[in-house]
């Protein structure tokens, strides 16, 4: 809607600039302003520079910025100011909103300062101060949308937390009532079984001869019955392993068109663990697939002692330069560093200019101390 409604002004406010009465040469120049300003700004609208680089994003937009204070020189008409309001309406997500305001302030000073030497107009402060309100109006416009939809993927992201940790309260609760129903097999059986035992041995020496071989078969018996609940009530008791593969799977259930494939998951013993392994993993899928454009995720894990370790691998494009260390990493490490965790973000795939290929993988590996008890 950015970029049509940006279009469907710059269009109009084309055609009513050159249609002043310019030289053929004033006519050249505006036009190619004009072309030029409109591709930075579908550059901008449709994230072909943001792949890149946010920097030359925001250089991009502050070209524009001055592209259209050097057109205003031209218009006697005073139509292209208008221009500066789909401009500010491109300042959310690229700079911040101080930043903002005061680039606000300065460009529009400097529109000021050319309508009253260009055109030497008596309420060029009254005409600036009109167009300004239209600028922040677009500026607080976008500003609102930026806001609902990243108020929109919080919501996402919290529902996603709720499903996957119902999976695993799940996977917790099964295990409990588990060891509650062998412990209550254990007490009940057990010490029926065990009295049941001591009855038959004093039985034994006291029944004919001929009865003996029937009581000592019943004595087999008894110890099999007994040895066989105390079995099932250790297996239970060992069975404490949870298993991210159904929390992790309710993840990728709110991620359409996106396949994540898990190898070697291993059991976790702590809960708190295993929900703060799921919040990190969380972020970063979603990190890949909102940032890198991610449609293929791979996930493995391996144990080294006490160590345990994570590798998530996507085929997004990643960015430029150095590995990035953003909140959303920091937010990680902070998850788990009460279980001596530790969160790499490793960027490979890069060309001989530094950017990106398309086959770029996003690497997140966790060192995980899996004793810690948090």
């Amino acid at each position: 809607m950015l970029a049509l409604a940006g279009v469907g002004t710059w269009a109009l406010v084309a055609w009513l600039a050159l249609s002043q009465a310019l030289s053929p040469i004033e006519r050249l120049v505006t036009g190619s302003g004009y072309l030029a300003f409109l591709m930075l700004f579908l550059s901008i609208s449709t994230h072909f520079i943001s792949r890149y680089s946010l920097k030359v994003s925001i250089l991009v937009v502050y070209l524009q910025a001055i592209l259209a204070l050097v057109l205003i020189v031209f218009d006697s008409n005073m139509i292209t100011p208008i221009l500066l309001v789909i401009w500010a309406s491109q300042l959310p997500g690229l700079v911040s909103k101080r930043l903002a305001i005061i680039s606000l302030i300065l460009i529009n000073l400097a529109f000021y300062l050319i309508h009253s030497l260009s055109h030497e107009s008596l309420s060029a402060g009254f005409t600036v101060l009109i167009y300004m309100g239209f600028q922040l109006f677009a500026y607080s416009s976008s500003q609102a949308r930026l806001n609902e939809v990243e108020a929109r993927i919080q919501q996402e992201q919290l529902n996603q937390q709720l499903i996957a940790t119902r999976s695993l309260l799940s996977q917790s609760s099964q295990h409990q009532e588990r060891v509650r129903i062998a412990r209550d097999l254990h007490d009940i059986l057990g010490h029926q079984l065990t009295a049941l035992s001591l009855q038959l041995e004093v039985l034994s020496h006291k029944v004919p001869d001929e009865l003996k071989p029937d009581v000592e078969l019943s004595k087999h018996v008894s110890k099999e019955l007994l040895a066989s609940i105390r079995a099932v009530v250790k297996k239970q008791r060992d069975i404490v392993g949870l298993d991210l593969t159904a929390p992790i799977n309710a993840l990728m259930t709110r991620l359409p068109g996106v396949k994540l494939k898990m190898h070697n998951l291993l059991p976790l013993t702590s809960t708190e663990l295993a929900q703060e392994l799921v919040l990190v993993l969380q972020e970063g899928i979603s990190n890949a697939v909102r940032h890198g454009k991610a449609k293929i995720l791979w996930l493995s894990m391996s144990q080294e002692g006490k160590r345990l370790r994570l590798v998530l691998r996507d085929n997004g494009r990643g960015r430029s330069g150095a590995p990035i260390s953003g909140s959303g990493l920091k937010g990680m490490n902070e998850r788990l560093a009460p279980f001596d965790g530790k969160v790499e973000l490793k960027i490979n795939g890069l060309n001989e200019r530094g950017h990106s290929t398309s086959d770029t993988e996003l690497h997140i590996c966790c060192d995980i101390n899996t004793q810690a008890t948090g």
